[in-house]
């Protein structure tokens, strides 16, 4: 490696490291409790499949990327999507985070989910899978979903 290049991979750590170019492990713990607890009231209202209040969760930017489907992009598109599926029934929505990793005003939530429901005149269906969520802190101090990427996993046989 040349002697540049060293210098510009130093520049560059010292400049994700932040001001101090130290983490704060308090400040970072209390983040990922303010995003976990964002996450606990969104699973709420994706039980009850309330298209507004999940809508709310997300950034007027904000995308939801389901596989299989274009990006769903802005708070309204998301609204109106979720409000897409009257009468179905959500049995069980659990979301496990595996991490939650923090980088100043941005948290990425990784995790895995499992959902049971029943939409009209179908069977019963079990999905599962991996998740990212974005969440970002708005000026308020809220956290809200700038990205939230889904990967189904296939059902054991």
């Amino acid at each position: 490696m040349k002697v540049g290049s060293v210098g510009t991979v130093l520049v560059l750590l010292l400049a994700c490291a932040g001001p101090s170019g130290k983490a704060d492990p308090a400040a970072d713990s209390t983040v990922r409790q303010e995003v976990a607890a964002a996450m606990q009231r969104y699973m709420v209202a994706a039980r009850a499949v309330d298209a507004e209040a999940i809508a709310s969760f997300y950034t007027a930017t904000g995308v939801l990327f389901e596989p299989g489907i274009n990006p769903i992009r802005s708070r309204d598109s998301i609204k109106a999507f979720v409000a897409s599926f009257p009468g179905v029934r959500v049995d069980s929505a659990i979301a496990t985070a595996d991490t939650i990793e923090v980088f100043d005003g941005t948290a990425l939530y990784w995790g895995s989910y499992f959902e049971r429901l029943a939409f009209p005149g179908q069977p019963v269906s079990e999905q599962h899978g991996k998740f990212v969520i974005e969440w970002v802190r708005q000026q308020d101090g809220n956290w809200l979903i700038e990205r939230y990427f889904r990967v189904p996993l296939p059902s054991p046989r």
